[in-house]
């Protein structure tokens, strides 16, 4: 490949990064998407078949405009798309703390959605599970699954439409701020742009710590696990147990893989993404099994299928989206701690605003790297 010239380069090819591209290509911008892995890959953290998605799964205020404004512009952007990618079933929430099931509710209420209270029970006897009597439930009909990595493949699809160019199999050696140009440097060719974005994923200490752009980021390894269902049944939709909200387990009904369940537990191992696949993931999945045999008796107790994926975790769970503090042309967003593909047409529509100079759609003050101007970068980080 020859040295090239575009408005804008993006950095990783995962879903932030490519739906900041196709916002750019939207917006009549030059731009080329460089992923350094070939496409589609399972290393980073776009990989995967499903996501769950709910505009009521937000903690912050700050969270609602942005998580109700990514579920509409996914619809959106999946609506020409030649197969279905996002399927409406209801999520059901449990857990045995009544005051967060309150505060649950009230959120998801707030989101514009009525949650239904059900009996624990009835819950018990729809999906073959054994929680608790003294359990609560709701259920959040705004609940859906992201058929995620066909997701990234469609937003591409369309960047490509637009006359956007994808490069991969294309590692980044080094980035060279300047105005008018930044340099983006592969093993063989340079990379020209007027303004850079950044969504570097699991590799983002490794790709801004360069720039002098320093974060309390972890990076953890996720077990993604399928089980098989004994007689071959499950209810459409999914379960999130909340009894610890920090380490809360979570079911998805067999969309995937003919018979299995997914079935995993939001807590990871801490890593690198080069050292990943050498970590012991004994202890995460030993927890999910004994969760199984407690609480969904109708589920085989060893997985069938054993994938993984890849968070990177702020310590306050929010992510980052800021500019370069020298270079204004360079932005970059980072930190999704496992919940940012719901809301990622949103960040890629910030991400290409910020690069074009247009005032933010969202206040972006709560996501700033200034909020970790003191951290401690070897700081504990959340639960993991």
């Amino acid at each position: 490949m020859e040295n090239e010239e575009y408005d804008v380069a993006v950095v990783g090819g995962g879903v932030m990064g490519s739906c900041a591209a196709y916002c750019l290509a939207q917006a009549g911008k030059s731009t080329v998407l460089i992923e350094q892995f070939p496409i589609p890959h399972s290393r980073g953290s776009s990989c995967g078949q499903s996501r769950i998605t709910s505009l009521g799964d937000y903690s912050s205020p700050f969270m609602k405009p942005i998580i109700n404004h990514g579920y509409k512009q996914w619809l959106k952007i999946l609506a020409t798309a030649a197969e279905n990618l996002f399927r409406v079933c209801p999520m059901v929430i449990v857990s045995q703390d009544h005051d967060f099931m309150k505060e649950k509710a009230k959120i998801v209420k707030d989101a514009g959605v009525d949650p239904v209270w059900i009996p624990v029970d009835k819950v018990n006897e729809k999906y073959k599970t054994s929680f608790p009597k003294e359990s609560s439930a709701i259920i959040d009909t705004s609940g859906g699954i992201l058929f995620a990595q066909k997701c990234v493949q469609e937003v591409q699809r369309l960047f490509k439409n637009l006359g956007g160019v994808i490069i991969d199999a294309w590692p980044v050696t080094s980035i060279e701020p300047g105005d008018p140009w930044v340099q983006v440097k592969g093993r063989r060719s340079v990379i020209r742009a007027k303004s850079l974005v950044l969504c570097p994923g699991p590799w983002a200490t490794e790709v801004l710590t360069p720039l002098g752009i320093d974060l309390p980021l972890k990076t953890v390894r996720l077990g993604v696990y399928y089980w098989k269902v004994k007689d071959s049944s499950f209810p459409r939709g999914t379960i999130c147990d909340m009894s610890d909200p920090q380490n809360f387990f979570y079911a998805v009904s067999p969309i995937e893989y003919p018979g299995l369940i997914k079935i995993g537990l939001h807590e990871g191992v801490e890593t690198t993404p080069s050292t990943r696949d050498k970590v012991d993931m004994s202890d995460i999945k030993m927890k999910i099994s004994q969760y199984i045999q407690q609480h969904m008796p109708n589920i085989e107790s060893e997985p069938a299928i054993e994938e993984s994926c890849m968070y990177t975790v702020t310590p306050d769970e929010d992510f980052v989206i800021d500019y370069h503090p020298e270079h204004k042309n360079i932005v970059y967003a980072v930190g999704f701690s496992g919940r940012g593909f719901k809301y990622a047409p949103a960040v890629g529509e910030m991400l290409a605003g910020m690069v074009q100079g247009h005032d933010p759609i969202h206040d972006l003050t709560p996501f700033s790297a200034a909020r970790f101007a003191n951290s401690n970068r070897n700081s504990p980080v959340s639960k993991y």
